[in-house]
């Protein structure tokens, strides 16, 4: 077996691999062997067609057919060989049979990893906003329960405003096709669970009005415009919020006695909530800062995975809400998504490289409190996670999750910290910004 290797744009590499032999003459006759007995050709009956005339009807998937088998025996050895480690998918780029010798040549294609200097990250200079308990705080909080407290009240007589619930009857009508499809659904304006579109004709409607919006444009997940749309709409019902006001009542709502003790609970809760907004703030600013000092290229296709990703909980958030996936702006959401996207691949990249110079490795303490976390991310038990892994064979992207985390902590603790307040940290990012410019 020759193995050679060509680089391709970016971190694309293209493997080819040259085998000959008795594996493939043993493919060759497979392949023959199933054509023999399941080809029709003309003028012959099932399986009486002569060899020759199969090789020369069949030549083209004779060859990929072979080149299949061949490149799924060889592949593994060959990239082993080479020295390459794909990141994701492989492909099949071309395939050349000689059954003569016998001999087969195959090229394939992938991304592979980065390659970039771990910069020295440790003790590196970072500012993160200040972050106290103090009583607006506990008031932030005492208003956010009331918000989740709330109930929705119809109202009459009044005009749709920003802020409030409507329920509305919609007719869609696709241009290209004429495929129409009429339902119901509601959500609150002004929070962009309606098209922009929608938004602004909703407000200053009343329950009864009617209107629709020409040429719509509709959007795929990957942002690409697939057609447009002629769009009906009429306002059903109109809902605002009101909330509880705080007292015994209320308390009692929450699970307390009475509000004295409500307010101690949620202060208790606040002041925890607090030094975990703290902790997450340093880990950002100290991943903002590793983004910062390494620039390097990511794989297409991993950051074209994880933009797929962003964009589908994105797009099941806005479900939960009882928005339609085909009317919401995939295109709008990738470009926003993107930045993301890519961020989230380098950081990885940069982590998983500390972890390798320095001996990190997750334990099974570390790989519990990982899907512990993952658990309060889901609403999911840590048990009914773990055993979802288990059964996809996904336990070691848990495991590469938990060392991940433990990098980056290594290096939190190793930073120089300078915490600042709000006010002082805008005025000294402005003065950065003067500077660049």
């Amino acid at each position: 077996m020759k193995v050679s290797v060509e680089d391709r744009e970016g971190l694309l590499k293209a493997l080819s691999v040259e085998v000959e032999g008795e594996l493939v003459k043993s493919s060759l006759e497979e392949v023959y062997e199933q054509l023999k007995k399941n080809a029709e050709i003309k003028g012959f009956r099932k399986g009486q067609a002569p060899l020759w005339l199969i090789k020369a009807k069949f030549k083209e998937h004779i060859e990929e057919e072979v080149g299949k088998k061949v490149a799924n025996s060889t592949l593994k050895e060959a990239i082993d060989e080479s020295g390459l480690r794909p990141v994701a998918d492989i492909f099949l780029d071309k395939v050349e049979l000689d059954d003569k010798t016998p001999k087969v040549s195959y090229t394939v294609i992938f991304e592979v990893a980065p390659d970039f200097e771990l910069k020295d990250v440790e003790g590196i200079e970072i500012e993160a906003p200040k972050v106290e308990f103090n009583e607006k705080l506990l008031q932030q909080r005492i208003d956010a329960l009331r918000e989740q407290h709330a109930v929705w009240e119809p109202v009459e007589d009044r005009e749709v405003k920003e802020g409030d619930m409507v329920l509305i009857g919609y007719e869609v009508e696709a241009i290209q096709d004429g495929e129409k499809v009429s339902g119901d659904t509601s959500g609150i304006v002004g929070r962009d669970m309606f098209r922009p579109e929608v938004d602004k004709e909703l407000i200053g409607k009343k329950v009864g009005d009617e209107f629709e919006i020409k040429e719509l444009p509709l959007y795929d997940e990957k942002g690409n415009e697939v057609g447009k749309a002629n769009l009906k709409i009429e306002v059903k019902e109109i809902k605002e919020k009101v909330l509880p006001e705080p007292g015994d009542d209320f308390a009692k709502e929450l699970g307390y006695e009475n509000w004295e003790e409500a307010l101690k609970n949620i202060e208790k809760d606040v002041k925890e909530t607090v030094e975990n907004v703290r902790k997450t703030l340093i880990e950002d600013r100290v991943a903002d800062k590793l983004l910062s000092m390494h620039e390097f290229e990511v794989p297409k296709t991993l950051l074209s995975r994880e933009l797929s990703f962003l964009i589908d909980k994105k797009a099941q958030r806005w479900e939960e809400y009882g928005i339609d996936r085909k009317y919401l702006d995939f295109k709008k959401m990738a470009e926003e998504l993107k930045p993301q996207a890519e961020a989230n691949i380098k950081l990885r990249y940069i982590l998983d490289k500390y972890a390798q110079v320095h001996g990190i490795e997750a334990t099974d303490e570390d790989i519990e409190e990982e899907l512990e976390l993952l658990a309060q991310q889901s609403g999911s038990t840590k048990e009914e996670l773990k055993a979802y892994f288990e059964k996809e064979n996904m336990m070691n992207v848990v495991k590469e999750d938990a060392r991940r985390r433990k990098a980056l902590e290594d290096i939190v603790s190793k930073a120089n910290i300078r915490e600042v307040e709000a006010k002082q940290e805008e005025e000294e990012e402005g003065k950065e910004e003067e500077a660049s410019t």
